[in-house]
Formats: C-alpha cells, structure tokens, sequence
C-alpha cells in the first residue's frame, strides 16, 4: 500500500524560502525591456546612419556631376566667347595688317594697337571676367602677335601649348605649373581658330590662372556656407589633376594650392570606375565620405569630400537621449512590475497552502476560486488537479492492493498445485484452482508429446473441456493457434479481441470466448507445453495478468518435470524388485521345470497378473505356461 508523505518528512525536507517573487519578476522582466529597446535603438541607429549615408553618398555624387557640369558649363562660356570673337571682322583686319607691315611700321603698331582693343572687349563680358589674359598667335610656328599680358614675351610662342595637338575645334584644356602662366598652379586654356584671306591660320587663345581658377573653386564648393559675414566650411571640393596632383582652395584665399605628388585613392579607382564614392581618411585625419567624377579627355577629376562626423552628427546626438531613455524605461519597469506584482500575486498564498496539503497528504483541502483572471483559472485547475490526484492515489492503492492479492493467490496456487501426488491431479487440481482463484471463465493445460510434433489437451475446466480431453484433442506445434504459436515460439500471447467467425478455427474455444491468453510451460528453455486462460469479456487481461500467469506457469512446470521424474523412479523401483523377488524364487538346488515354474508365478506377480510363458531350447525342449487365471495359485 502505498503511504502519503508524512509531517516529519516534510520537515525534514523543509526549506525557508524567502525573497520577493514581485523583485524577481522585475529583474526577469527588466532585460526583456531593455533589450527590446536597446536593440530597436541600436536598430534604428544603425538604420539612420545607414539612410544618412545613402542619402550623403547620394547627394555627393549629384553634386560632384553638378560641379563638372559648372566646369562644362565654365568652359562653354568661353568657349563661346572666343568663337564669336574670331569672327569679328576688325579682330581679323587687325591680325591681317600686322602680318602685313613690317613690325615697328605705324601700319604695324595701328594694327596691334586695335587687335588689344578687340582682345581687352573680348576679355569682359558684361563687366564679368571671362579670362585672365587673351592673345592672339600664329598656328604654323605659335608666334605671339598680340596679347593682353604685357608680360609675355613678344613674338614668341607660348610653352603651355602643342601645336601639333590644337584642332580647329574650339576646345578647352587644362595646364599645370607652366613658366609662363600658372607657374605651380593650374591654369586653363581656351582656343578657336580663324584663317586670313591669305589662308593663314591664326589662334585666338584664352588664359584663366590664379584668381580666375580660384573663383571657379569657389563656384564649385557646394559645402560652404554664408552665415553673415562668415563662411562655414563643412565639406570641400577640390580638383584631381593626373597623375598624382591635388588641387584646391584654402579657407579665405585667393589663390588655389597645388600638391604634387599627392597619393589619393581616387586616382588609383579612375581607372576602372570613372565614377564612384568611396571612404578614407584625408590628409587631415579625418575618416571622409566622397564622391567623384572624372573627366578623362582633360585628366581632372572633380571630387567633393565630406567628414563622417558631420554626416552623422545628428543621428549621434541621439545617443544620450536614447541612454538616459533606456535607463528610465528600466527603473519605470522595475518599480510597475514590482507593485502589480505584489498585487497580483498574493492570492498565491492560497495556492501554496494547497501544495503543502497535498504533500501533507491531505487531499480534502481546496483553494477557494473568487476570481475570474488566470490566478482564479490556476486555482480552479489546482482542485481539479488535487480530486485527480486523490482519484489516482486511491486508483493505485486498489491497483497494488489487486497485485499483492493476485501474488498471494499465485503463490497458494504454487503451494497447492505442488503438493499433488501424481501428475494427473496436479494437473487437475492447477486448472481449478487458476479458474477459481482468478475468475477465469475457462482454463486448459496442453502438455508436448514425447515426439514434439503435437501437443495434447491435459486437463480443462468445464464440459467442453472434459470432452475434448475424452477426445484426445491435439494442437500441431507451431500452427497459427495461439497454442501452437506459443508452444512453438516459448512466448506468452494475447488475443484481446477475438471476432465471433474465428471460432470455427479452434474446437477448445468457448462459444462466448472474446479474450484468450496463453503462455508457455518450460524449464530452462524446453517448452513442456502451454496454459491457456479464456474470458467472455474483450481485454479482460492486462500485463500484470501475463506476469503472474507467467510465474505461475513456471512453477507449474517445475512441478510437472518433478512428478514425471517421481513417476519414472517409481517404475524403475518396481522392476528393480521384481527382478529381486525372482532371483530370491530361483535360489537353492530344483529341478528344471520347477525352476521354470517358479519364476513364471514371480513374473505374474510382478508384472500384475498376465499370462506368463517360458521356455528354454537346449536340444529338447522345457518349459511352462500360466494363464492369467492361475495367477492366483
């Protein structure tokens, strides 16, 4: 039987508990916070500098594109202005009467005086400057006729120019660190041809250096600002010019700084991207984002750079405000959690009170159910659980209660069947006392033939079983019965559920038979035969049923192996004093027929009254016979 936990064990296994389940619920709760909120505000962080950076990178490039359509754009306008100007008819008259005098003629000096004139007009446009110095030269040899800079050695030909490369295209080109024009700094030069009556080619050509490419520097940076009278300057854009050569525009100066020898990583990505963004860290220290854009006939690139603390410094503003956030959420949570939970979770006193009971063994304590919420659920599950587990408690006592009786009456089973005398009534008295003692509706013994091929009905209970003994009934050994089955096999089997056209197949079957189990009689693996219970009921038999059978089949046969033992011996002890009492009739002097007379009335005693012949063959012949009616002489 089995016993509840008693009040000194669960002393002796009592534990304080002690602590706040409300403090422990906020300590459980507040990382679930946090880390919410941490990982949204990492998140978005993250994603807003990531929108940040594309919408930078985005509006770099647009700007780098506008900074060399401002360059086209630059470049056109002079462009223009020069092609319009070699069209002038005095410009052309001016150039054709200085080839024509001598120089230092009137003629000659008229000439230049007015081809200057035309020169200085085509220099300004509208009171805006368009170039740093005008001249006019001659194609065949560059020799310098007019121009507006004094300086420039006359009548020679200017060193920043190829003749053999000048087209009569109008064009633009760039120059770098020439003697003449922009020496150590960078210089543009604009050209357009016009031909003499003569078919004499002239170029009209058009210088901007110095202040002139420091305005245009200026025009092209996008990221300065004018607040006042003061200008901020966030990002910069300055001029790549190949192979190694970094031009730009300091803060507040006229004159663009040229660096020769500059490694910049855009000029080692020009070559397969002419376009692009890319990260560094500039001359300054600072990790950048630029953009670029490279105009491959000129070999400039225009790249506009931007630090990555300005880009991001509005998202990383955030940042204290999203800690001092986080920490508020965290003490809010802690202190709301702490109170609901005192609140909420007192009715769970109940509810403890209720396990203590149980494991008190009490089982007729219950939590009163006053509230409709999950406390009020858990409560009324906590009964429904205790009446189950009251339920299943005094469903195991009845099921160990059964099993100790089906033991005990295994065992008196055991004791009684072991006493028989003779293998007919131990076997007789097993199948009534297995019927009797377990209430099954039918019980049979099978036992194997000396052969092994069949076993053979013993002894069963009830009319049919008698009859089908009178019969001789036999079961071949291994056929699909469940007797052949488990004789064959050495293993219990159970039918739970036998269908009513199934009992055709087997003649020791009752007729209301629904449940059938057997197992098998052996002694250190030989099978003997089989015990076979019947029931009118469907899965009248459990494992526990098949275990106790099985002990008890296994007694059983011990049993049965003794008393044939018993048997034989008896046999044997019976010939061996019937040949005793024969040699002690046959002993002393007699003649031959009263030997012979003798030892036929021992046999018939011996071997229970048959009819008795000997005789001896020793050239004549001897002998004596005894009916069976003279057994008793």
């Amino acid at each position: 039987m089995v016993s509840p936990v008693t009040q000194s064990q669960v002393q002796e296994d009592n534990v304080e508990f002690q602590g706040s389940l409300g403090r422990r619920l906020a300590l459980i709760l507040l990382p679930l916070v946090l880390i919410p909120l941490i990982a949204m505000g990492v998140g978005a962080y993250l994603r807003s500098r990531e929108l940040l950076e594309v919408q930078a990178t985005s509006q770099m490039s647009a700007a780098a594109q506008a900074q060399v359509a401002v360059l086209e754009e630059w470049a056109n306008v002079r462009q223009q202005r020069l092609l319009l100007g070699s069209q002038r008819a005095t410009l052309r008259n001016a150039v054709a009467g200085m080839l024509g005098e001598n120089a230092g003629s009137d003629g000659y000096q008229s000439a230049h005086q007015a081809a200057l004139e035309e020169l200085s007009d085509l220099r300004l446009r509208q009171g805006q400057v368009l170039f740093s110095d005008l001249a006019v030269i001659q194609a065949d040899d560059g020799t310098i006729l007019a121009a507006t800079n004094e300086s420039w050695p006359a009548q020679m030909p200017l060193t920043f120019m190829d003749l053999d490369e000048l087209t009569m295209e109008t064009e633009t080109r760039p120059v770098f660190d020439d003697a003449v024009v922009a020496p150590g700094s960078l210089a543009f030069y604009t050209t357009a041809s016009f031909t003499l009556g003569d078919g004499t080619t002239i170029y009209l050509v058009g210088v901007n250096h110095s202040t002139r490419i420091a305005a245009l520097l200026e025009e092209m940076q996008v990221f300065w600002e004018r607040r006042g009278v003061y200008r901020v300057e966030r990002g910069r854009t300055f001029v790549l010019l190949a192979p190694d050569i970094l031009i730009q525009l300091p803060r507040n100066a006229t004159v663009p700084e040229a660096f020769p020898g500059h490694a910049h990583p855009v000029f080692t990505s020009v070559d397969q991207q002419p376009s692009g963004t890319m990260e560094y860290i500039n001359a300054n220290g600072d990790l950048v984002l630029s953009a670029y854009e490279w105009i491959p006939e000129w070999g400039i690139g225009i790249v506009t750079e931007l630090p990555q603390s300005d880009i991001f410094a509005e998202v990383n503003s955030l940042a204290p405000f999203s800690i001092a956030l986080a920490g508020a959420a965290g003490l809010i949570t802690v202190l709301a959690v702490t109170f609901a939970a005192s609140r909420l979770l007192r009715p769970l006193g109940s509810l403890s009170e209720l396990a203590d009971r149980l494991t008190q063994g009490d089982w007729t304590y219950r939590v009163p159910v006053d509230r409709n919420d999950e406390l009020g659920a858990l409560a009324f599950s906590l009964n429904q659980m205790a009446e189950e587990l009251s339920s299943v408690y005094r469903s195991l006592e009845e099921r160990v209660e059964e099993r100790t009786r089906q033991i005990r009456t295994a065992s008196e089973v055991a004791r009684a069947v072991i006493s028989s005398p003779s293998l007919d009534d131990l076997l007789r008295r097993a199948v009534e006392l297995i019927r009797q003692q377990f209430n099954f509706d039918y019980v049979s013994i099978f036992l194997i033939e000396e052969e092994g091929d069949f076993v053979q009905l013993q002894e069963a209970t009830g009319d049919i079983g008698g009859a089908l003994k009178a019969q001789g009934y036999i079961v071949p050994v291994g056929s699909p019965s469940i007797i052949g089955w488990v004789t064959s096999n050495n293993q219990p089997r159970l039918i739970s559920d036998i269908q009513p056209d199934s009992a055709a197949l087997r003649r020791d079957l009752m007729p209301d038979t629904r449940s059938e189990l057997a197992v098998p009689l052996q002694t250190s693996g030989r099978v003997l035969g089989a015990i076979d219970v019947q029931s009118s009921s469907r899965d009248a038999f459990r494992q526990q049923d098949i275990e106790v059978l099985q002990t008890l089949a296994d007694q059983l046969s011990a049993a049965i192996l003794n008393a044939r033992l018993a048997e034989l011996s008896a046999i044997a002890a019976d010939r061996a004093r019937l040949v005793s009492e024969v040699t002690r009739e046959l002993s002393g002097p007699m003649e031959v027929d009263e030997v012979l007379e003798r030892a036929a009335k021992a046999l018939q005693r011996g071997l229970g009254n048959p009819e008795v012949m000997v005789k001896i063959y020793t050239g004549q012949s001897y002998g004596v016979v005894l009916p069976p009616a003279e057994a008793g002489d």
